[in-house]
């Protein structure tokens, strides 16, 4: 596997949790529950969700600038 198959895969996984992430706010804001620690812990987990997918982003980036050189 060279290093664009990689960089594609790993964006593939960022996009999709992207899509997950949205899902989970959009669900979040239409939800009835009412503010408790499992509503933090919901919100904690999407949080870290998105940090995942920018991690996974910027790492992308990385492996393209890498085989640039």
């Amino acid at each position: 596997m060279n290093k664009m198959d990689i960089d594609d895969r790993i964006e593939i996984i960022a996009n999709q949790l992207d899509s997950i992430t949205d899902l989970i706010g959009f669900n979040l804001n239409v939800s009835d529950i009412k503010k408790s620690d499992e509503l933090d812990r919901l919100y904690f987990l999407n949080d870290y969700i998105k940090q995942i997918s920018n991690d996974l982003y910027k790492f992308s980036s990385e492996i393209i600038k890498d085989d640039a050189k």
